[in-house]
């Protein structure tokens, strides 16, 4: 059965009692929902994602086995491999083709403390020798960078 997360109805959504489904139906039912909708599907209902033109990658869940599939708009599919499922989304960007969108449209978490890394790794270089200035100008840096990350990730355009 498929099992569909944040309570997704996909009307007209591949049927799986006791048959195979494709992924072309699967990703044409997809792309029609708002991003961030997965579905959970058992293994046995599609073929592997390698043998129908997916590519590995990573994602995330790093210890899972990771496939995508770029898409002619250039958002992709993403899945995610369990031990008896495909965990299965569409991307709005895909890390291959545009690595920055990627990390802000669909993982601003990520996004967002990338640039309070790179803001506290600017103050502390800003703040130089001096003790007393380093640790302000490192936290204020950090700060920066989350509101920057905020503002310019997913978040701070909903």
């Amino acid at each position: 059965m498929l099992e569909h997360y944040r309570k997704a109805k996909i009307p007209g959504g591949p049927r799986v009692y006791g048959m195979k489904i494709t992924w072309e139906h699967l990703i044409k039912r997809l792309s029609e929902h708002e991003l961030g909708v997965k579905i959970k599907v058992p293994k046995d209902k599609l073929e592997h994602p390698l043998k129908v033109g997916f590519r590995k990658s990573i994602g995330l869940h790093f210890y899972r086995k990771n496939y995508r599939l770029t898409l002619p708009d250039g958002r992709c599919v993403h899945v995610e491999e369990t031990r008896d499922h495909y965990v299965v989304h569409v991307d709005a960007k895909d890390p291959s083709v545009s690595p920055i969108g990627h990390l802000r449209e669909d993982a601003p978490g990520l996004w967002t403390a990338l640039c309070a890394g790179i803001g506290l790794s600017a103050g502390l270089l800003a703040g130089g020798k001096d003790q007393k200035h380093r640790g302000l100008t490192s936290a204020l840096g950090a700060i920066l960078g989350l509101i920057i990350g905020f503002l310019t990730g997913r978040w701070g355009r909903k």
